[in-house]
C-alpha cells in the first residue's frame, strides 16, 4: 500500500522535494531502480502534467543510501496551471514495481 502525501507547488519557482526511502529501520537500496513522479489532473486521466524520471534527470537516486531528490526547474513550474492536482510516485526494480507515493499535487499562483 502506498503512503499518502501532500506536496505544494509554487508556480515559477524551482520546486524540490526529499526523502529516504525506508522500510522500518532498514534503508532501501535503489540501485538499478528507475523512479517516476507523474502529475495528472485528477485520479483516472491519461493525461500527464508532469512528468520526472531518473531518467530525464528531475529525480536523482541515492543508491545504497536510499534517498531521492525530485527537482523541477523554475521554467517547468512557470508553465504549470495553478490548482489542484494529484500524483503517484513509482519504483521499478525490473521485476517489481512499487507505488511509494501518493497525494495531491497544488501549484500556487506566483504573486
Amino acid at each position: 500500500m502506498s503512503g499518502k502525501y501532500n506536496l505544494v507547488c509554487e508556480q515559477g519557482a524551482t520546486f524540490t522535494f526529499s526523502f529516504t526511502v525506508k522500510t522500518g529501520d532498514t534503508v532501501w537500496n535503489l540501485t538499478g531502480y528507475d523512479a517516476t513522479l507523474t502529475v495528472r489532473p485528477f485520479i483516472g486521466s491519461t493525461d500527464t502534467t508532469v512528468l520526472a524520471t531518473n531518467a530525464n534527470g528531475k529525480i536523482a537516486l541515492g543508491g545504497t543510501a536510499g534517498t531521492v531528490v525530485v527537482t523541477l526547474d523554475a521554467a517547468t513550474t512557470a508553465e504549470l496551471v495553478p490548482g489542484r492536482y494529484v500524483y503517484d510516485f513509482v519504483f521499478d526494480a525490473g521485476t517489481v514495481v512499487t507505488r511509494l507515493l501518493e497525494g495531491k499535487f497544488v501549484v500556487s499562483q506566483s504573486r
